[in-house]
């Protein structure tokens, strides 16, 4: 019983399955016969004239050239017209469409006229149409139907056979760089400049502290100014007296009289074909006037062996310091000009050759009489501040800040108040001046009575080289009422008058974040009153209607408190030969009052005015002061001291060594220079298809020594390791990088310092200049054209240049490489590809300039023709019917 029902139901599900299946197929039956109704007469009629269109297809791209039975197709070929008989029909129109397209329609419509159809069509090659059927207009179609086939080697406006280009840079192009030192001075100033070629440009880096003119081979060669800092060189251009110079040596003399150059060089560029050759000779730069020269070499190799050659004039003893060791100590008094030859045997006696392998080792050459000088400090500076009531405003703007001391992180945001940055930047001047024993700093700062009659006063204190007590009062300021910066000045006047004297070097510091309030006369506009108990100053307030606001910037209201701080610097300057800075805090140059009265009484102390409302600056502006404060006062020594003196040394003098040298890369030299990303460091990329042959770090460190400097957080040079008294010991200029050490991405860290205990910043214009060796040399792909391009190109140094490429290229095409602007006219032609891709290759930073200088001469380019490879360039084919 249960067996049966068990089969009954199985047979009952099976049959119910069997009838849902019958269902599913019926209504699919139902809608294939309504669809085949509905569609198919358009099916048909679509059949139909699909074959219009792929017959002709399939006949054009299958039938052969040489086979067609066409009388225009005969004569072709009997002329010559036509020289591959293999080719297909489409494939000859095509041809004749990318070389003389009215050839290509008069074939098409030879051979495709007599078909008869009823049907709209016609033969597109790309976009271009090169047959037409048509009893109507395509551009008025409803319904379009194509055929399409791919030719390859076709391309409209392009040549049917291929070409690849390539560009390169002949090796007879060179480069060089001459340095001078990190100090080289003081007078007429001498470089001995070598080549052999045909020089093609020359350029000057140099920061220098006076105007100057130059002579090379002693004919007049141009009058130039000064750099703006001692951290900021100068450039100049000197292709201008290019043929003055000659292939072998020359003498390149920059004169003035007690002129110094702190860092700097020449950089020529020139033709000739010659290898990398070592460097075997350091050269002193010549000097007239007192020698006084800090510089450096490199030993690139295992030293073997060295000799020196001193050629000079001195009645005083000349020494030469050798890293820290002292290897000439003589004077050629009584004799006159003389040269001095110091051998091997007397300088390995007192040199570790050993430990000056690969390494840049500090020079030092000047006078005896003159060692002393400048070891100790003789500079009295006067900081005057801005304790008005103002100084409450944040830095950027006048809202009241917020007071933060000198660790907060935020110190230096725009929110701070102006007091807060200013003790902060007076104490850092105090201990960069007094750092060099010697050094005396004084104080004053300004305010007004918050009473009437509103009276100007100063809170003063006398030179002193106590820091922390000078620090201590600083940070008592507190910001009070008016502006008497007049009455700081004279208060500068009298601490400077009864406390220094004749012998020592004065500095003047004043700092102001507004309009001046007061005056120093009891009548006019020039008064000597100091702010001091009984001396107070008067505030114009009332009588003159000068409050100090922004409604006094544009106004003569304060003119007569503006005069009076200008006759006091004036007076500060003529009657002690003090100098006088002064730094607008704030948003000083948006007020016409303010930022005139600064600017003036810097003009008048024969200082520097600066203004800015950026933290950042304002600290960058604190040492710049106080730094050129030292160096002018140790030059001001050197002048003082050396007063009458003369003694020469001729660039013909020089250090000799022989090295073990190690193989040299071979291939063509190129040298780059990459700038400093900010004051501390820089990076420098060597390319894996690269190789290094030399690398320099190039440091304005100003009256500072370059102290210490890393590449990727590894010393290679430390100034501390020859000695603590720096003024003892060379300051090189440029320092070379081991070779060892240069990886593909590079970090250079510098600082530089006064002694082994202080370390600063050194300046945004220090430089690596590094020279590659590699092949430079680029192709393109195949393409259609190999014609050229006149090209517009910049270098880095921002100057532009125009040049044919090839030399002989006579036709209208342009093309740029400029930074934002990086084109070539003809994107097919293979020897523009070719050159842009050089181009790029030579554009180490990407920025649209090329680093080196190029010309006709040396860059070169081949163009080859390619046959029977498949072409990189295709066109589409079409044959389109429509109705």
């Amino acid at each position: 019983m249960n067996q049966n029902k068990s089969i009954f139901m199985y047979g009952k599900n099976e049959v119910k399955k069997g009838v849902f299946f019958s269902l599913d197929a019926l209504i699919a039956l139902i809608i294939i016969l309504i669809t085949m109704i509905i569609v198919y007469p358009n099916i048909e009629n679509f059949k139909s004239e699909n074959r219009v269109h792929s017959d002709i297809t399939n006949v054009l791209s299958n039938l052969k050239i040489g086979e067609t039975n066409n009388t225009f197709v005969k004569n072709l070929i009997y002329e010559n017209k036509i020289s591959d008989l293999n080719k297909s029909v489409l494939e000859q129109i095509g041809e004749f469409y990318v070389e003389n397209i009215t050839l290509a329609k008069d074939l098409a419509s030879s051979v495709l006229s007599d078909i008869e159809s009823k049907e709209n069509f016609g033969l597109w090659y790309g976009n271009t149409p090169i047959f037409l059927k048509n009893l109507s207009s395509f551009e008025n179609a409803k319904n379009v139907r194509v055929d399409k086939q791919i030719i390859s080697g076709i391309k409209e406006g392009s040549s049917v056979k291929g070409y690849s280009g390539r560009a390169f840079l002949s090796s007879d192009f060179q480069t060089k760089y001459f340095y001078f030192g990190g100090y080289s001075g003081d007078g007429n100033i001498s470089i001995k400049i070598d080549y052999f070629g045909d020089l093609e440009d020359v350029k000057m880096e140099i920061a220098v502290n006076k105007d100057f003119d130059i002579y090379i081979n002693d004919l007049f060669s141009g009058h130039y100014t000064n750099s703006s800092s001692q951290f900021i060189p100068a450039k100049y251009d000197l292709n201008a007296y290019r043929t003055n110079f000659h292939s072998g040596e020359n003498i390149l003399k920059i004169s003035e009289k007690d002129l110094f150059i702190a860092g700097g060089y020449i950089k020529i560029s020139y033709s000739n074909v010659s290898a990398f050759n070592d460097v075997k000779r350091y050269y002193f730069p010549g000097v007239e006037g007192i020698i006084n020269i800090y510089d450096g070499f490199y030993i690139p190799g295992n030293l073997n062996e060295m000799n020196i050659l001193l050629h000079y004039n001195s009645n005083y003893s000349v020494f030469l310091n050798i890293g820290n060791v002292t290897v000439f100590n003589e004077s050629s008094a009584g004799i006159g000009e003389t040269s001095r030859y110091l051998n091997n045997t007397e300088l390995s006696s007192k040199l570790n050759y050993s430990s000056m392998t690969k390494k840049t080792i500090p020079l030092r050459i000047g006078l005896n009489e003159l060692k002393s000088v400048g070891e100790k400090g003789n500079a009295d500076v006067i900081i005057i501040t801005d304790i008005s009531g103002s100084m409450e405003y944040r830095l950027n703007s006048d809202s009241i800040g917020i007071a933060r001391n000198c660790s907060d992180p935020q110190l230096y945001d725009s929110s701070t108040k102006r007091i807060s940055i200013a003790k902060c930047l007076d104490k850092m001047v105090v201990d960069i001046i007094l750092n060099v024993s010697g050094n005396r700093v004084g104080l004053s700062a300004f305010y007004g009575d918050n009473s009437y009659p509103y009276k100007g006063r100063v809170y003063e204190e006398g030179l002193t080289n106590n820091s922390q007590y000078l620090k201590s009062k600083i940070d008592q300021y507190v910001p009070q009422d008016g502006t008497p910066i007049c009455a700081a000045i004279n208060d500068a006047y009298k601490i400077l008058s009864e406390q220094s004297n004749p012998n020592r070097t004065k500095f003047v510091i004043v700092m102001s974040d507004g309009i001046p309030t007061h005056t120093c006369a009891s009548s006019g506009c020039e008064g000597t009153r100091t702010g001091l108990q009984s001396d107070e100053a008067l505030w114009l307030g009332y009588g003159a209607g000068c409050y100090g606001g922004s409604d006094d910037c544009n106004v003569n209201d304060c003119n007569c408190a503006s005069q009076n701080a200008n006759w006091s610097s004036c007076r500060l300057h003529n009657g002690l030969n003090a100098t006088v800075y002064s730094v607008g805090f704030g948003p000083v140059s948006s007020c016409n009052m303010a930022n005139k009265t600064l600017k003036n009484i810097a003009n008048c102390g024969n200082g520097k005015y600066y203004s800015s409302d950026n933290a950042t600056l304002l600290e960058d502006f604190y040492r710049l002061i106080s730094y050129e404060i030292l160096e002018l006062s140790y030059s001001e020594q050197i002048s003082k001291a050396s007063s009458g003196l003369f003694t020469k040394i001729y660039p013909d003098s020089y250090i000799e060594f022989n090295y073990t040298s190690e193989q040299r890369p071979y291939g063509l030299l190129v040298s780059l220079e990459k700038k400093f990303s900010d004051k501390y460091s820089g990076t420098f990329d060597v390319p894996s298809d690269s190789r290094i042959a030399n690398a320099k770090v190039v440091s304005y460190s100003g009256p500072r020594w370059t102290k210490e400097i890393k590449i990727n957080n590894v010393t290679f040079y430390n100034l501390s390791l020859y000695g603590r008294n720096y003024k003892e010991l060379g300051d090189p200029y440029n320092i070379a990088i081991p070779e060892s050490l240069i990886q593909n991405l590079n970090n250079i860290t510098l600082i530089t310092g006064i002694s082994p205990e202080n370390s600063s910043e050194g300046s945004e214009n220090n430089k690596i200049i590094y020279t590659l060796v590699k092949n430079f040399s680029s192709y393109s792909s195949i393409q259609a054209h190999a014609s050229g391009c006149s090209w517009e190109i910049e270098f880095e140094d921002n100057t532009n240049y125009t040049l044919k490429i090839p030399k002989n290229y006579s036709g209208q095409s342009l093309c740029y490489y400029k930074e934002g602007k990086q084109e070539i006219g003809d994107e097919n032609d293979a020897i523009n590809i070719a050159v842009l891709n050089l181009f790029r290759s030579l554009d180490s930073d990407s920025n649209g300039k090329i680093d080196i200088k190029i010309n006709e001469q040396n860059l070169g380019v081949n163009s080859y023709e390619i046959v029977g490879v498949p072409y990189s360039w295709s066109t589409k084919v079409e044959i389109r019917t429509w109705d």
